[in-house]
């Protein structure tokens, strides 16, 4: 009588990750038969797909319907729409404590002015100002001009042609010292820890144009104004151009006459001699013209 071992069955091969097929071979000695099992997770894949899309697809739904409904409620930015239309507006807006006016060409913001009742703007009034403080890394020298904080003056805005030998641009150490009186007007108004900027080049606005004292060589005309009338204008103001003195030509100039022009002219140059003369008596700091 035969006598038969039992072998322990051995692994052959394996499958590695879910989608791989694994294979198990296993061998029996004694009755020489072999049992190949192989399992595939094709059929499972198979069998629980059209299950898992439903249930994501049913997920995708519950959380679009969550996201849409959430977004329905939410309240969103009130917005203004502005007209398509090319013609000029001005709109105010008037509140207890400030007035804003804003001037529109068609859908373009063009100007914006904001008037305080408890806070005049200085915008255009001239001073005769002390330098308090020359600051060189700045280039800008803080000014005190009687108005509380003190004011900031870029070597930018310093009416010069260069340095003292004319070669290069001008210093501000080599512009002033400390203790310095300057003649000053305000470009912008002080808003939260800063002080009021300030520029050396006065300039006076009239009805028509524009008068720069000092800068001969600084002129200009709107380009918003016809060509035909930028002509008309142009040959005006050369003819009553003042020695000494540039003239910018402003869109309120349309259809003005030679006499409205040289009406303005003359009027500006009377104001410019009178600052001259109370900054000469003035002692700064002191405001000798509000706008």
């Amino acid at each position: 009588m035969a006598i038969f071992r039992r072998k322990s069955p051995q692994v052959v091969g394996r499958g590695s990750g879910r989608t791989d097929t694994s294979s198990r071979q296993v061998q029996q000695s004694g009755s020489q038969a072999q049992q190949t099992t192989r399992r595939t997770n094709q059929q499972r894949t198979k069998t629980a797909r059209p299950q898992s899309e439903g249930k994501k697809q049913e997920g995708n739904g519950r959380r679009d319907g969550g996201n849409g409904a959430r977004r329905r409620h939410r309240p969103g930015p009130e917005i203004f729409t502005t007209p398509e239309t090319g013609r000029k507006q001005m709109i105010v807006r008037r509140l207890p404590h400030q007035t804003q006016i804003v001037v529109l060409e068609g859908p373009v913001l063009v100007e914006h002015y904001v008037a305080r009742s408890d806070r005049e703007s200085l915008i255009g009034n001239v001073y005769v100002g002390k330098v308090r403080n020359v600051l060189p890394g700045m280039e800008a020298a803080f000014v005190d001009f009687g108005e509380g904080k003190n004011g900031v003056l870029y070597v930018s805005d310093i009416q010069s042609d260069g340095d003292e030998y004319g070669r290069g641009p001008l210093r501000i150490e080599k512009a002033f010292r400390n203790g310095d009186d300057v003649m000053v007007q305000v470009l912008k108004d002080a808003m939260g820890h800063k002080g009021a900027r300030l520029t050396n080049e006065i300039s006076l606005a009239g009805r028509y144009l524009v008068l720069v004292p000092g800068e001969e060589s600084r002129g200009g005309i709107s380009r918003r104004l016809p060509d035909e009338e930028r002509a008309r204008l142009r040959t005006i103001v050369n003819e009553s151009r003042p020695k000494g003195f540039g003239v910018i030509i402003r869109t309120a100039a349309l259809g003005a006459s030679k006499e409205d022009i040289d009406k303005d002219i003359e009027r500006l140059q009377e104001q410019w001699e009178r600052i001259q003369r109370d900054a000469g008596s003035a002692q700064a700091p002191a405001s000798i013209h509000t706008e």
